[in-house]
C-alpha cells in the first residue's frame, strides 16, 4: 500500500512541474507588452528546479530561434528578458521582485505576489492556477488578455475582483 502512495505522490509532483512549465511557456501569448513591436519575447529563468529543466526541454523541442536564458541577477534580467521565471529557492534569497518596465515576473512561491511578482503559479488540489497581481502587472507596463483573466485568479489587496472559477 505505501509504495502505491509514494508512486502517486511522485506522479502528482511530476505532473505539477510539467504543467507549470507549460504555463510559463504559453503565458507570453496572453500578455500585452506596451511596446508591441517585438514578435517573440525573450524567456529567462533565475534558479534551477524541475520546472526550469522541463521548460528547457520545451524550448529545445519547439525549435524556437530564441533559447531559454539563465540569468544571475534581476538587473541583468530587466535588461535582457521579457518574461522571467524565478524558482522558489531563488525568490527566498532575493526577497523582492521589482516591477521593471516590460518584464513579466513569475514564480511558484506562495510569497510571489507579496514580494512584487506578477504571476504566481499556485497549486490548488490537483490543479495549477495562475494567480495575478494586476497592480504589479500594470506597474510593469504590461496588460493581460481577457482569455487569461477567464482562467486566472486575481489576488490584489486593492482589488475585490476575482477572475476564473475556484
Amino acid at each position: 500500500m505505501a509504495p502505491a502512495r509514494a508512486e502517486s505522490t511522485a506522479q502528482q509532483a511530476f505532473s505539477e512541474y510539467k504543467i507549470k512549465a507549460v504555463y510559463i511557456y504559453r503565458l507570453a501569448s496572453f500578455i500585452r507588452w506596451e511596446d508591441n513591436t517585438q514578435t517573440t519575447p525573450t524567456f529567462c529563468v533565475i534558479g534551477r528546479d524541475s520546472t526550469t529543466v522541463t521548460l528547457e526541454k520545451l524550448f529545445a523541442k519547439s525549435g524556437q530561434n530564441t533559447p531559454l536564458l539563465t540569468m544571475n541577477t534581476l538587473t541583468e534580467a530587466s535588461e535582457q528578458c521579457d518574461l522571467l521565471y524565478v524558482t522558489n529557492d531563488k525568490l527566498q534569497i532575493l526577497q523582492t521582485l521589482p516591477q521593471y518596465p516590460g518584464l513579466l515576473t513569475i514564480s511558484d512561491s506562495t510569497d510571489t505576489l507579496q514580494v512584487g511578482g506578477m504571476i504566481e503559479l499556485r497549486t490548488m488540489g490537483q490543479q495549477v492556477k495562475p494567480v495575478l497581481s494586476l497592480s504589479n502587472i500594470e506597474k510593469g507596463n504590461l496588460s493581460v488578455s481577457s482569455q487569461l483573466m477567464r482562467i486566472a485568479l486575481v489576488n490584489d489587496p486593492k482589488s475585490n475582483s476575482v477572475g476564473g472559477s475556484r
